[in-house]
Order: structure tokens, then C-alpha cells, then sequence
């Protein structure tokens, strides 16, 4: 054994599976003892491998191969520790040994060879039973292989042994060893018997018909054309070896081989691996879920507020595809490089562009590990759903100018993304891309963990951190679970000051805002918040107030700011916080004053009104006396009623202009800035109020130009904020005012102008609010379409369905927006547009009837504001996120609407009676229906693998024989116990 790993090493790894198997550790503990002992005792993975197959780790057993030894060596390759090649590699060298033995050697090293070849055939049989084991039925398999294997290796591996198999024929019937007597046992030259060779001939079946192993085989720069060559050469003469041998296995050999076409388009033996991978092309197609179907849930998670969450689309991927393996992430990557192509297209908001780039860069990676696929499977996935990408706006094709650089840009973010969290090697970008990337990994990958503890032993590591989250190079999810877990401990501690500087830097950064929510719920960053606010102390003995101020306004603004940009609802602030705390009670009136008549029976708060107005037009100003005398809740349920004394004073006259704008000018001071949310909505209630009684709004809306076209620049980002909260209710208001008659017919007077003047100013705002719903100019399209709104989602729908149908012959994907089916579903209401949907299955021909099924069936699943709680709760079975259904007239308990998964099932209950001519349509919805509470259902555990295990007992009953007789060998759940200790425990025997 050849080993350039220390003796120690080596040692140590043998003295643990021996203690291991004595003690009969069980496989899962086995695995977690191995993997902390190679980062204390490291060593090559092939020395590992040849260490372990040694008769010093595993003596020659006297009868027959202990099961338990051959569960430890498919667990170690199984689970990426070992690659499968080092274990081939080192059973051939092993082979090479015995055979000198037999061949050359003395009676004992004869003897101790053929004893040892049972052990070695054991582990052969048992790697094929690890490799048939991940071919999971044929779906690509969820199990894994191990990720530090390279195709070089393996396919040298692999020509060795048919190498040997082929040396072995070739000496069959021969007397070679010299009057041994070997032949009488059944055996030919050396100590290759038909066992062994069957055993090979599987192996290389096993791997051939695995999909992952023999697509990446096929593809991958890493094999020479040498070696290429040769294997070419020697798999024909390697399944000739079996015509007599064993002709049903020839003949399962033969069909790897390819036939060659004629023609320049044929697919000869040269242009593949022998075989090996062939059809891989149509990997997906028949029988699997659609791309459009994938295609539309993802659109659904991000136009609107992100609606990702982990469990919920682990959920429904396994609904889906019945397993989570290498077919799912291979469809997952194209769909999110489908969403992004076609929000290019469709010229969407640079925000929306975003949010899906950083779906694939940032979140999908981290998906990807979930999926535990090994590297050689996750390189050759990526590949593959690169260049199924298609020639749409993200394709590397030179020939395609359009969007090439952002096209290059996200690819190579992706790549860099997978690498650095180990999915796929970084020296496989270059080859994957085909040319010489322009950008570079990043330097470190971040842990939750370690970016907390950095940021306890530095308090400028939060605002550093946040600065990063936009980053696109795969980090982004760990920061800000560390930003949001640090927000939490500030909150716990009350930790006013850190969470000022915190809430004031996210307030100016919206997209690092919807980033948040791309990896956290709005309730776990604003439950805290809003505790904090509702618990805030005021101390008699605080030293200055202003700071007081400034902290509760800014923490306040970031809960607005987060509340209204995503437009939640109370019951996204957090099941603790009832509708009569501080938050939910300042955005319920924060429109509305309170009269003096009762304000005058609140006892101290009349005189705090008092003395707040005193200091703002009466030339006291802010002293930190105002400031004590209410606490800041009080102060902000108060703002109201100030800015409504304020109007009627300046009405009457009792305020000059110049007075009134030094009064303002407080309002935008960084301890009262939060105060212009409630200020401004006030001041839009007002107009609309006055307006709609005929009344003067000149004075409001003098005011209102005021506050809105000034700030200082110490407040100019924060401002802008503030404004961006009010846009909507000021847009709606402002253009009553200009389309009022009087305004409408003067555009030369002071209103007019001012309310421009306004509109102008708020413009840049306009898009700010991630609602889901649609512009102005997107629904007068809709509506005028012919059928109306409804026409207009089948013609849609009918487009995913036929690009969905055949996705390769489309330049890129079809035209697809969220808003329109949300728009309908808002507007006309769930059953009318479930009727619309199955109306276009029914009208689809057989070609495309299984597609339009499950794009359909997708679209009624996907996620929406309403009733994305529901439906996390219903796939994941989280009762945390379960709303309890109350049926009342139709409707049901997710925002009081009926949802379209609802609708759906009434149509279905309805269509049970139907008959005659209604039965074509009675069918499509019950199809639907199946296919709909197939993806809705709460649990798909123990899904994934059905259809392996009868692969696995056959071969073991047919190639093991009696080697081995224990129920572990049959991967039956182990029995071993567990004891509860260290892999230092087992080394140390304790």
C-alpha cells in the first residue's frame, strides 16, 4: 500500500473502524466520527481509501464479510467523504497485489490472497449498490457521490478494471499457474472468477445508466482525448468478453455502446463517451413537470413583496418532482434564468430585475445545498441549465448581442456564487463558461455565526455589513441573517443607540429592504421593533432628549417604511403585537386628530399640546423640558392634532408665513423627522375632506409644498423616505386637486402650480411600493384587450403553454406578468378566473394537454400576498402559519378572499353532478384538482427514492450471494445503538 499521508494518519484511520466495527457504531454516527477525525488526522482521499480496504483496518475474516464494514464504506462514499474512484483505484491495486501472490508467491501468500479476494469482491458489489442506490429509479437520483470526484479519475478507474476483466479472458483455459490446481475452483488466470467479472460488468452498467455520473462523463474538458480514445476502444472488446460469459449482461453492455449515424449530423462513437450519457438531451421531458409550470411559481415568489420561503419551496419542489435531486435543480436554475430573461424583456423595474438576480446568485445556491448533490453532478446540472438557457436574453451565445454583458455578468455571479459555497469547483467556471471569466470568487465565505461574533467585538460591523448585502457574489443570505440576528439581540437588550444607526442606514437602502424578506419574514425583523417601541423607557434622570427622540423616530420609520413599501398588514408586525399597541394604533390614525373638546378631558395631554406649540411657533423652541414632558408615544399621537392647530391657526391668521416655516423647520430636525409620515398623511386627508365639501385648500396645500419641496441635507435621504411612504395617498389626492374644476381650468394659479410643483417632486416615488399590483397604463392594456381583462390572461396563458410545449424552439421565454393574473384575481374575483384557466386546458390539443395541466395547476398553487400564509402553512404543515378557514358565503379566512386553490375545489364539487356534454370539462377539473392538492399537500417525506430498493436486493441476492446474510447489507434501518460518544471516545476506547 502506497500512502503519502503520515504513518500516523493511516494508523489512527485504521485503529478507529476497527474500534468503530467492534463497537458496532451505528452508520450515521460513523459518518459524523469519520468526518471529524479527517480534520484532526488528514489525509489524501485515494491513501484513505487504500487504507481502509487494507487488511491492517479490516482483517481477512474467517467466514463471512461483516455487513457493518460494507455499510461504513457506501456510507463514506455516499456521503462525499470518499470518492468512488479512490475506492475503484485502490481495489484495483489491491487486485494487482493478489494476483502476484497467486500468480508468484508462496502457498500462504496464495492462500491469503484467495481469502482476501472475497473481502474485495464484497466491496466491489457493495460500491454497486451505492451507485445503482443513487440512480434513485432513473430520476437522477437524490443520493449522492462523492463531490471530490473528477472525471479523469474515474474513467481511469473504470478502464483498469475492464482492462483486467478483458487480461483475465484472454488467459481463460490456460494452465498458467503451473500446476496450482486454481482451475477446479472455477477460476482463470490469476484469480479474476465470472463473479468478479459480472460484478464489473455491473459496475460499469450501473454507472452508464446513472445520469448524473454518465452526462458529466460525456461532457466534461477534464478527460484527454487519449483517454477518451481508449475507453472508446476498450468497452466493445469488454463486452465481447461476456458473450459467453454472461449473454444477458453482454447484451445490457451493448446498449451503452452507440450505433453511428450516417451523415454529418450522426452521432458516432467519437462525439460521446460510448454511450455513456446518451439521450441526456431529453432529460425532463416526457412524463415531467413542465418548464412553464416552474417558470410561473417563481415569477410568483418575487413581483410583488418576496414571498420566499425555504420550507415552503423545498415543500413544493418535492410536490412537484417527487424527489429532490439533480432533474430539480437542473429545472430550478432555468426557470430563475427564465425569470430574469423575461423580466429584461418586459423592461420590469430595476428593483424586480434585481430581486430575481439575487434569487439565482445568492439564494439559489444556498438551495443547492440543501439538495446535498455531489460536485461532479452539481457541475454537470449547472452546465446543463446554462446552456438549456436558449438563445434568450442571457444567452453566452456571441452571436446574441442583446444584453450580452449583464448576460455574462449573471452567469459568472452564479458560477462564482456555487463555487464558493463548494457546490461546484472554481476551476470549473472557466470551462462551464468557455471563455476567461472577468470576474473573481469571493475571498471568504460568510457563516451566520462568525459575522455575529464580529459584530458583538465591533459595533461598526453591522453598518459595514449592510453595505454588502446587495453584493451579488453569494454571501448576501448569511449577512443578513447576521443582520437580523444582531437586530434581535439589540432589541433584547435595548440597545437604542446601535439599533438607531442600524434602522437609519436600511431606511435609505429599499433593495437591501426586499433582500431582508428574500431570507426572513417581515414579522421576525419587525415583531422586535415594534416591542421595543411599545416597551420604550423614558428615564427622569436622562441627561438629554433630543437622542431620545431621534432613536424612537428612526426605529418607527423603519417599521413605516418596511410596513408601507410591502404594504403588510397588522398581522405581519407579529403575533405579540395586538391592534391596541403603539405601532398598529400610530398607522390606524395617524390621519386623524383629535378635537380640543376632547383633548380636554385627557387630562396631561392638552398640556402637552400646549407646550409643544409653544415651543414650535412661540420662539421657545425644542428644549429638552417639551421633549420631557410626554414620552415619545405620546408625542406621536399627538402630531395630528398639532399640524390640524397648525392649519387653523395660519387660517385664521394667528401665524404669519415666516413663523409658520420656522415652526416647520423643527419638523425636519433628525429628532422629529419620523413626525412628517404622520404630518403629510394628515395634511392628504385633509385636502381630500375639504375638497370633497367644496372647501379652501390653499392654506393645507401651501403647507404641504412646503414640507414636501424643503429638507436639509443632514435629512435629504431620510426625507426622500418619508416621501416615498406617502406617495401614493399624495399622487391620488394631487391629481383630484388638478382634475377638480376651478384647478383644472387655471393651470396658472397658485394651486395648480403647487400640486405639479408636488407631483414633480414625488415622481421618482411613483414605483417605490412593492404591492403586486398594476400601473395605470398595464391595466388600461388589459381591459382593452378583446375579452377584457380575462381575454387577455388566456391569451397569456396560452402563450406559456405553447413556448412551455416546446421551449427549445422559442429565442426566449414567453411573455409572462404576475400582475395580470393578480389583477384579475383582484378585480373579478377567484371563481371567474379559475373558470378562464380551465376553459384554456380544455381548449388545447393532446400535444400539449399534460403541460397545460401543470402550468395551469402551477398558476392556481402560486403564491400570492393574500394568501401566502395559508399556503405555507398548508405545504409545510407549520402551524404557525396555518389561519384558521371560516366559510361564510363563500368566502374563506385568508384576507377574507376567496382564494383561487378554493375556487377551484368548489368547481370541482360542482362539476360531480355535471354529465353529457359537460363531462370533457369535468374531467380537465378533476385532473386539476389531483394535480393541485398533489402539490399542496402537507408532507412528501420518504417520497424521494421509491423504486431503488428492489435494483438494490436483486443485485444483492444475485451477484453476493453468501457473502453476506445480514439485513444491513439490504440498507434496512441499522441496529446499531447509539452510545452517546466522540469519535475521540471510539479512538480512545472509552
Amino acid at each position: 500500500m502506497t500512502s503519502t499521508g503520515t504513518p500516523t494518519s493511516a494508523e489512527t484511520w485504521c485503529k478507529f473502524l476497527r474500534r468503530s466495527l467492534s463497537m458496532r457504531v451505528d452508520v450515521e454516527q460513523f459518518e459524523t466520527y469519520s468526518r471529524s477525525l479527517l480534520r484532526k488526522s488528514p489525509i489524501p482521499r485515494d491513501d484513505l481509501a487504500a487504507v481502509l480496504i487494507s487488511p491492517t483496518a479490516y482483517p481477512t475474516p474467517q467466514l463471512s464479510v461483516d455487513p457493518r464494514y460494507l455499510l461504513y464504506i457506501q456510507r463514506l462514499v455516499s456521503a462525499n467523504i470518499v470518492p468512488l474512484s479512490s475506492f475503484l483505484h485502490a481495489l484495483w491495486s489491491s487486485d494487482r497485489v493478489q494476483q502476484n501472490h497467486v500468480l508468484h508467491g508462496g502457498e500462504g501468500d496464495m492462500a491469503a490472497a484467495l481469502s482476501r479476494e472475497a473481502v474485495d469482491t464484497a466491496i466491489l458489489t457493495s460500491l454497486v449498490l451505492v451507485v445503482q442506490g443513487l440512480q434513485g429509479g432513473g430520476g437522477g437520483g437524490s443520493g449522492n457521490v462523492a463531490p471530490r470526484e473528477t472525471p479523469a479519475a474515474l474513467i481511469d478507474s473504470l478502464s483498469k478494471w475492464m482492462d483486467a476483466v478483458i487480461a483475465a479472458n484472454d488467459g481463460d483455459g490456460l494452465n498458467a499457474l503451473d500446476g496450482h490446481g486454481l482451475d477446479g475452483l472455477g477460476l482463470s488466470s490469476g484469480i479474476m472468477g465470472a463473479q468478479k467479472k459480472a460484478i464489473i460488468g455491473e459496475l460499469v452498467i450501473a454507472v452508464g445508466e446513472n445520469t448524473t455520473l454518465n452526462g458529466f462523463l460525456k461532457t466534461s474538458h477534464e478527460i484527454s482525448k487519449d483517454k477518451r480514445a481508449n475507453f472508446e476502444n476498450t468497452l466493445p472488446m469488454f463486452v465481447q468478453g461476456f458473450q459467453a460469459l454472461n449473454p444477458e449482461l453482454a447484451m445490457r453492455l451493448d446498449a451503452l455502446i452507440p450505433k453511428k449515424a450516417d451523415g454529418p449530423g450522426g452521432s458516432g462513437a467519437g462525439n460521446a463517451l460510448l454511450g455513456i450519457g446518451m439521450g441526456l438531451d431529453a432529460i425532463g421531458e416526457a412524463g415531467q413537470p413542465s418548464r412553464g409550470g416552474l417558470y410561473v411559481f417563481i415569477n410568483s415568489l418575487l413581483f410583488a413583496r418576496p414571498l420566499v420561503d425555504d420550507e415552503y419551496l423545498i415543500h413544493h419542489l418535492l410536490n412537484r418532482y417527487k424527489e429532490i435531486g439533480g432533474q430539480v435543480a437542473l429545472d430550478l436554475i432555468i426557470a430563475a434564468l427564465d425569470c430574469i430573461a423575461n423580466a429584461i424583456s418586459r423592461s420590469e423595474s430595476e428593483s424586480t430585475i434585481g430581486l430575481f438576480r439575487h434569487f439565482l446568485v445568492n439564494k439559489i445556491p444556498l438551495l443547492l445545498q440543501r439538495f446535498n448533490m455531489p460536485v461532479i453532478q452539481a457541475q454537470y446540472v449547472v452546465t446543463q441549465a446554462l446552456a438549456k438557457s436558449g438563445t434568450n436574453p442571457l444567452s453566452l451565445d456571441p452571436s446574441v448581442d442583446t444584453m450580452l454583458d449583464l448576460s455574462n455578468d449573471i452567469k459568472q455571479e452564479f458560477l462564482f456564487s456555487c463555487a464558493l459555497h463548494q457546490i461546484i469547483e472554481e476551476s470549473s467556471v472557466e470551462v462551464i463558461l468557455g471563455d476567461v471569466p472577468l470576474q473573481t470568487m469571493a475571498k471568504r465565505r460568510y457563516t451566520q455565526g462568525e459575522l455575529v461574533a464580529e459584530c458583538m467585538a465591533d459595533g461598526d460591523r453591522v453598518e459595514r455589513l449592510i453595505s454588502e448585502i446587495e453584493e451579488l457574489d453569494g454571501n448576501s443570505g448569511a449577512i443578513v441573517g447576521a443582520v437580523v440576528e444582531m437586530l434581535r439581540i439589540m432589541c433584547e437588550q435595548r440597545a437604542t443607540m446601535g439599533l438607531y444607526t442600524l434602522c437609519k442606514n436600511l431606511i435609505s437602502r429599499p433593495k437591501t429592504i426586499d433582500l431582508l424578506l428574500l431570507y426572513s419574514s417581515p414579522a421576525t425583523i419587525l415583531e422586535p421593533l415594534c416591542i421595543v417601541l411599545e416597551n420604550w423607557r423614558y428615564d427622569d434622570d436622562q441627561g438629554e432628549y433630543e437622542p431620545v427622540y431621534k432613536e424612537f423616530g428612526y426605529i418607527l420609520l423603519l417599521i413605516l417604511t418596511i410596513y408601507y413599501r410591502h404594504d403588510l398588514s397588522f398581522s405581519n408586525l407579529g403575533p405579540s403585537i395586538t391592534s391596541t399597541s403603539f405601532v398598529p394604533m400610530f398607522i390606524e390614525q395617524c390621519w386623524k386628530d383629535i378635537s380640543v373638546e376632547d383633548l380636554g378631558r385627557m387630562g396631561d395631554r392638552h398640556a402637552q399640546l400646549g407646550g409643544w406649540i409653544k415651543a414650535l411657533y412661540e420662539g421657545e423652541g425644542m428644549t429638552d423640558e417639551v421633549m420631557q414632558s410626554c414620552r415619545p408615544q405620546e408625542y406621536y399621537s399627538l402630531v395630528p392634532t398639532l399640524m390640524a392647530q397648525t392649519v387653523e391657526a395660519f387660517e385664521r391668521g394667528v401665524l404669519d408665513m415666516r413663523v409658520l416655516k420656522e415652526g416647520l423647520d423643527y419638523f425636519q430636525l433628525p429628532s422629529l423627522i419620523a413626525s412628517e409620515v404622520a404630518i403629510i398623511f394628515w395634511l392628504t386627508d385633509y385636502i381630500w375632506q375639504t375638497m370633497s365639501s367644496q372647501g379652501d385648500i390653499s392654506n393645507a396645500l401651501r403647507i404641504l409644498h412646503i414640507l414636501v419641496t424643503n429638507a436639509p441635507s443632514e435629512v435629504t435621504q431620510t426625507h426622500k423616505t418619508i416621501l416615498a411612504i406617502c406617495s401614493h395617498s399624495l399622487e391620488r389626492v394631487l391629481k383630484d386637486v388638478l382634475r377638480s374644476e376651478g384647478t383644472a381650468n387655471n393651470p396658472s394659479s397658485t394651486i395648480h402650480q403647487q400640486a405639479e410643483q408636488i407631483l414633480k417632486h414625488i415622481s421618482s416615488s411613483r414605483d417605490w411600493r412593492r404591492t403586486g399590483l398594476p400601473s395605470t397604463s398595464e391595466l388600461d392594456g388589459w381591459t382593452k384587450h378583446s375579452g377584457g381583462i380575462l381575454g387577455a390572461l388566456k391569451s397569456a396563458v396560452q402563450g406559456v403553454v405553447m413556448w412551455s410545449g416546446a421551449p427549445d424552439l422559442a429565442l426566449q421565454p414567453a411573455g409572462w406578468n404576475p400582475r395580470l393574473l393578480y389583477a384579475a384575481w383582484r378585480l373579478l374575483g377567484a371563481k371567474e378566473v379559475v373558470k378562464v384557466l380551465v376553459d384554456e386546458v380544455v381548449s388545447v390539443g393532446n400535444d400539449v394537454g399534460d403541460v397545460a395541466v401543470d402550468l395551469v395547476a402551477s398558476l392556481i398553487v402560486s403564491p400570492m400576498v393574500e394568501d401566502w400564509k395559508w399556503k405555507v402553512g398548508e405545504v409545510t404543515g407549520r402551524k404557525e402559519h396555518q389561519q384558521q378557514q371560516q366559510h361564510t358565503n363563500g368566502m374563506v379566512g385568508n384576507g377574507g378572499v376567496l382564494t383561487l386553490v378554493e375556487a377551484l375545489r368548489y368547481l370541482e364539487d360542482d362539476c360531480k353532478l355535471l354529465g353529457g356534454e359537460e363531462q370533457g370539462r369535468s374531467e380537465v377539473v378533476m385532473k386539476l384538482g389531483r394535480k393541485v392538492e398533489g402539490m399542496m399537500v402537507a408532507s412528501a417525506a420518504g417520497v424521494a427514492g421509491v423504486g431503488g430498493a428492489t435494483v438494490v436486493v436483486d443485485l444483492a441476492d444475485g451477484v453476493l450471494g453468501d457473502v453476506m446474510v445480514d439485513g444491513d447489507m439490504l440498507m434496512m434501518p441499522d441496529a446499531g445503538v447509539d452510545l452517546g460518544l466522540t469519535a475521540d471516545e471510539i479512538m480512545t476506547g472509552m
